[in-house]
């Protein structure tokens, strides 16, 4: 699930976040530092990245990170210790009694994987093995051996137990991959734990999921301004901004993992019917939900749905806001955040 590329780590630790300069306000009754606490590790395969403007927050992020550092050994399909990983090899065989927490995430991955009709499926993780993005052996697979692969992908033969709290996969070689939406869990409950230790004041970006906590440091009632990423940059080149508060924004595309043969580049979104990415005309998509684990999710089924039928999709979800790009350097909004996504990127068109 969790890949590790260490060679783009210093492109990735550009923050995602675009934010005005600290300024602590004497009538700001959030009590804010002069000086925000700040934290950078190498975790979930990614940067992970912790900002508290709060005073003393420093031992609520050091908290923070812990959790993020348990769930994370908990949920890797790289560490053959994990729950998932023993999931995995009991595929066929018996169901694992796994933690509150994965259960729930997997409880939650069915319901994308349902809505979607398939889109999304948390057991495909046999198709993401063999191509291997993000790691060093990544490679497009043999034919035969995706074909294999593609064949012991359906979320329907998953079966959970909520009694035993346990996960069955029905079939052998069965592979679970929770990476399309733990990374979103695990930034939540990052965010919860600085809110239960009293911050107010922060964001929490694992790898371009990011978890804004209230407002900016401009004031009590200014929104963060969030940065668009620019699909074809470096991670932090932005083309435009958007206002978040107390929310989750997500973002992905075809610019962030990729395996090349030839002239050919593959991204890492996979088409569970085909074992091959997606294909389509969307190069980035950034989505905004409550919270970071359904915006994962959601921003894997509307890519894979595509511009005009993922909009369709967005706007009729309650809370939940999506900006795409496109290889055509346009940049559509669902109807919601219409007025205030601003784009100020001269290469780049904003169509709605």
């Amino acid at each position: 699930m969790f890949t590790s590329n260490k060679k783009k780590v210093l492109s990735l630790m550009i923050p995602v976040l675009s934010l005005t300069l600290f300024a602590c306000n004497d009538d700001d009754s959030r009590g804010l530092a002069e000086q925000p606490y700040e934290r950078t590790e190498f975790l979930l395969g990614t940067v992970a990245n912790m900002r508290v403007f709060n005073q003393d927050g420093e031992d609520a992020m050091d908290k923070a990170f812990d959790r993020v550092k348990e769930l994370d050994e908990w949920f890797s399909m790289q560490n053959p210790d994990s729950e998932i990983s023993e999931v995995n090899r009991q595929a066929g065989i018996e169901p694992v009694e796994v933690s509150e927490e994965v259960f729930y995430v997997m409880e939650r991955a069915l319901h994308f994987a349902e809505e979607s009709g398939g889109s999304f499926d948390p057991t495909i993780g046999a198709v993401t093995s063999l191509w291997g993005i993000g790691q060093e052996y990544a490679a497009v697979p043999d034919q035969d051996e995706l074909d294999a692969a593609v064949a012991v992908v359906d979320y329907q033969l998953v079966e959970l137990d909520e009694d035993n709290q346990t996960i069955y996969l029905q079939e052998e070689g069965m592979v679970l991959d929770l990476g399309a939406i733990a990374k979103g869990y695990i930034t939540d409950e990052a965010a919860r734990v600085l809110v239960e230790e009293g911050v107010n004041t922060a964001i929490v970006d694992l790898g371009g999921d990011i978890v804004v906590v209230g407002n900016s440091t401009r004031g009590e009632d200014d929104p963060w301004n969030v940065g668009i990423q620019n699909p074809y940059g470096d991670r932090g080149d932005i083309i435009g901004m958007v206002p978040v508060s107390d929310r989750a924004i997500v973002t992905s595309g075809i610019y962030e993992r990729l395996v090349r043969d030839g002239d050919d580049e593959y991204h890492h979104l996979m088409n569970p019917d085909t074992g091959y990415p997606f294909e389509n005309n969307i190069s980035g998509i950034s989505i905004i939900a409550d919270n970071a684990m359904d915006a994962d999710a959601i921003a894997n089924i509307a890519f894979s749905l595509g511009v005009e039928e993922g909009l369709d999709y967005i706007n009729g979800l309650e809370g939940v806001e999506v900006i795409y790009t496109t290889n055509d350097l346009e940049v559509f909004v669902s109807e919601g955040i219409t007025e205030d996504v601003e784009i100020n990127h001269n290469d780049f068109e904003k169509v709605n």
